[in-house]
């Protein structure tokens, strides 16, 4: 049986885009997640891009994702139509988490470990 079918486990994501081929190009570009078409495979999880379920913007769950190489990533947000809502902050003396937003507008949180060096 495969992993993603384990009981209480994060198993499949549907992500809402309003334009498949920029939002594909985002998580690609930033997040070096693999895709065709409207699929995608993260790391240890699966799913596809739709367009016929809005964006949630305001409210709903947020997605944490995890980074090697915070600054690095904020770079290719808006170098792949996203913009970086809040800027890195601490959590803790464990993370740095920074906010962004894909392309369509979903928020995503970014979190790396604070003992991954930072560019100053």
């Amino acid at each position: 049986m495969s992993d993603h079918f384990r009981h209480g486990r994060l198993s499949y994501l549907q992500l809402p885009a309003v334009d498949v081929d920029a939002s594909r190009a985002f998580y690609v570009g930033v997040l070096g997640w693999v895709a065709e078409g409207a699929g995608f495979e993260a790391p240890e999880l699966i799913g596809q891009w739709v367009t016929d379920r809005p964006v949630s913007a305001d409210g709903g769950p947020m997605l944490w994702l995890a980074v090697d190489h915070l600054d690095d990533v904020l770079d290719a947000v808006p170098a792949h139509g996203g913009t970086v809502e809040r800027p890195p902050y601490p959590d803790g003396g464990e993370r740095w988490l920074a906010e962004v937003r894909d392309p369509a507008g979903t928020p995503l949180g970014l979190v790396a470990r604070a003992d991954r060096p930072r560019r100053a």
